[in-house]
């Protein structure tokens, strides 16, 4: 069973354009690594709330990944961008339904 991770970004305003191509530029890494799915979200009314829900197999699996990331390009400077610490949050599906 796969686990969803959330993760939070209070950005910058007027940072939250090269943050969101900085997370964008890391998806293939993210994929590259294991994760079967990224999203990635920006608030409607919190325009600087950016939200990135990854899919991967096991927390395990996301947190070998989350130990490379600082040392991906760009990334060891990453607080530069935040206006405090990111969040994670691990998730199990309890229930899903699609409309199709």
């Amino acid at each position: 069973m796969s686990v969803t991770v959330v993760v939070t970004f209070n950005v910058k305003p007027d940072l939250v354009k090269p943050f969101i191509e900085l997370l964008e530029s890391n998806q293939i890494h993210m994929i590259q690594a294991g994760a079967l799915s990224v999203v990635l979200l920006k608030g409607l009314e919190k325009h600087n709330r950016v939200v990135e829900i990854e899919k991967w197999e096991s927390i395990e699996d996301h947190k070998s990944f989350a130990n490379v990331v600082p040392t991906l390009p760009h990334f060891d400077n990453i607080d530069e961008y935040l206006l405090e610490p990111y969040k994670v949050m691990y998730l199990d599906t309890i229930s899903r339904q699609d409309a199709f």
